[in-house]
């Protein structure tokens, strides 16, 4: 049966500015990249792949349910304020820290260059 994710695929438009902003916005491993395939993989530092896929079409990695927008991607963070902060500085579209009282947990939002939508989890 299925045991992982082993990779999610980005829409984005230009796949340079996009590979420069996954790493170095988002610290992530450029691996590879391919003109002819308009493709390029990065990695998180622990391992996931992500391909950056280019595209002309109008179209994120996102969906809405009852007209709110929706991450198709959820990462995790030990520190969801210091990456909050890093991602400002570096003029990302954040939303706001969402504290979860029951669970201890933080939630935050954020956007790539393209309007894909992320989520971030950090425990308490």
């Amino acid at each position: 049966m299925i045991e992982k994710i082993l990779y999610n695929t980005v829409p984005v438009k230009d796949i340079p500015a996009s590979i420069k902003w996954y790493t170095e916005v988002l610290g992530f491993e450029f691996i590879w990249h391919s003109d002819e395939e308009k493709l390029a993989q990065v990695n998180l530092p622990s391992g996931q792949m992500i391909f950056l896929s280019e595209t002309d079409d109008d179209t994120n990695a996102n969906f809405t349910k009852n007209g709110a927008t929706r991450s198709v991607v959820g990462f995790q963070a030990k520190n969801i304020e210091q990456l909050y902060k890093h991602l400002k500085k570096h003029g990302a579209r954040v939303e706001e820290i969402v504290h979860d009282e029951e669970g201890g947990f933080k939630f935050l939002d954020f956007y790539d260059l393209d309007g894909n939508m992320f989520n971030v989890e950090c425990d308490g």
